[in-house]
């Protein structure tokens, strides 16, 4: 636990750097380990043939001279290699006769009993044994031989120091080796972690300068594959700051919208008040004659008329806003259509305004009707508006056209207002349905209304999961039209 608390402490950089030396000294062991056990046993099998070919000999010279009555100068034996051991024993085990170099006086092997029975159970198996009188000596490799007619035993001890020191010196070669490829790793697993891990601080610069700047603008240099991790997080990267960019202009947005809304309310509020204020003045001051209250009453009740209608549409944009679900029934948008119609038609009697039901080339008994779901009276509304819209910006006598009815993909129903005006410039078609948003900079707030009349109706289509959109009509003018899906 301790050491995994020490590892996280190091950087990325590091605890990469010591994993592969970590994984290449556990691989160069390992091969270590398995080079030395395979050149033991190429070793062990060596020594153990030329101990068989050592009892061939012997065998054969056994034929001509008898090992046990041997001439009188035979104690030394001339020519025998100092690996070599070599004894004979009478069939009780006990020693007759020993071969062996001047220079091995005090390294004989330590040989057990080895009497005829003992021997026949060794068979022709080599075994090791360790060295008389040699603490530091490896030993010997012993084979022994049950003589022919059961005369003794024969037998050979080749001493495995030459074995030890060819293990040993193929150790320290492999130390040095492991050493050299550590080094050597060492030094390209830096560059090449430096080198991978580059992107990586490309991202943590990157990072660092935008938080300490706070410019979301910037991002990311994607220098890596995209199907790599450092790519990936690259990617990634940049479109959590495009997501986080637009997350804050959509809230300078709102709240620039938000302030301009608070300051034109109170700019559309401050002006029927002050009106009303200026009146109240006059007649406290008896700057009004008896004959004049009349008309000074009319004149504040038609402020306060127009402040009720404003604050009241205020109240609705804001019921709106907070996405109350509305209370929806099938709704004919054909009688909602007409009964607009006949509720704007006093603003100007003498206007020709018609209502074209749809689809146009059926007869009227064919015709389904177009049943949305929705709220009568807010579907109403989004009627009246926009034919208060076009009535009050057309000329006098300007035709106007409603079509009502199912819509040509058979799966919304239309309602379109359709006037010859003058129509819209793409200036105004662009903050048409923006709030307190007067296309006629020339109109007052007592001729022009108050700005809100298209952003009620974008509000409660949006709030009945329709659409409303501006095109312009063939000929000129301007035709608003409203889609929302048939129950």
């Amino acid at each position: 636990m301790k050491l995994r608390t020490r590892l996280s402490r190091l950087s990325l950089r590091a605890r990469l750097l010591i994993g592969t030396l970590v994984v290449s000294a556990f691989g160069l062991l390992i091969a270590a380990a398995a080079a030395a056990s395979l050149l033991g046993t190429y070793l062990t099998a060596r020594i153990d043939e030329q101990l068989s070919v050592v009892h061939n000999a012997l065998s054969q010279l056994e034929e001509r001279n008898d090992p046990f009555n041997p001439p009188g100068n035979s104690e030394r034996v001339e020519g025998i290699p100092h690996e070599y051991v070599i004894e004979y024993r009478r069939p009780d085990g006990s020693l007759s006769r020993r071969f062996a170099a001047e220079e091995r006086p005090r390294t004989l092997p330590d040989l057990p009993s080895l009497d005829l029975e003992s021997a026949r159970a060794r068979g022709d198996q080599p075994f090791d044994v360790k060295a008389l009188g040699g603490e530091r000596h490896q030993g010997y490799r012993v084979r022994v031989r049950v003589m022919r007619g059961d005369e003794g035993v024969a037998v050979v001890a080749f001493d495995t120091t030459s074995r030890a020191e060819t293990q040993g010196s193929l150790a320290l070669i492999e130390l040095g080796v492991a050493v050299v490829v550590l080094i050597v790793l060492t030094v390209l697993g830096i560059a090449a972690v430096r080198v991978g891990l580059r992107p990586l601080e490309d991202v943590e610069r990157t990072a660092e300068s935008i938080i300490a700047g706070g410019d979301l603008s910037r991002r990311v240099p994607v220098r890596s594959a995209p199907g790599t991790e450092i790519g990936r997080l690259a990617m990634t990267l940049n479109t959590m700051l495009t997501q986080i960019d637009g997350a804050f202009q959509q809230r300078a947005e709102s709240e620039s919208r938000l302030r301009r809304f608070v300051a034109d309310a109170s700019h559309e509020l401050r002006t029927p008040l002050a009106g009303i204020r200026g009146l109240a003045e006059l007649h406290r001051q008896g700057a009004v004659s008896p004959d004049e209250v009349t008309h000074l009453l009319g004149r504040v009740e038609a402020e306060s008329r127009r402040m009720s209608v404003l604050v009241d549409d205020l109240l609705l944009l804001a019921r709106l806003d907070e996405e109350r679900p509305a209370d929806r029934q099938p709704v004919d948008l054909i009688p909602v259509a007409a009964e607009a119609i006949e509720s704007v038609r006093a603003l100007d009697p003498d206007r020709p305004v018609s209502l074209v039901i749809l689809p146009e080339e059926e007869s009227t008994e064919d015709i389904p009707p177009p049943l949305v779901l929705g709220d009568e009276q807010r579907l109403h509304q989004v009627a009246a508006n926009l034919l208060g819209n076009a009535f009050a910006h057309t000329p006098p006598g300007t035709p106007i056209t409603v079509r009502a009815g199912v819509a040509p993909d058979g799966a919304h129903g239309l309602l379109e207002v359709i006037d010859h005006g003058p129509g819209l410039t793409p200036d105004q078609v662009e903050h048409a349905f923006e709030r307190f948003y007067r296309g006629d900079p020339s109109r007052t707030r007592s001729t022009g209304g108050s700005g809100l009349g298209l952003s009620i109706v974008a509000a409660i289509v949006d709030a009945h999961d329709g659409s409303v959109e501006h095109v312009p009509t063939p000929g000129g003018g301007a035709t608003f039209r409203v889609l929302l899906p048939l129950a």
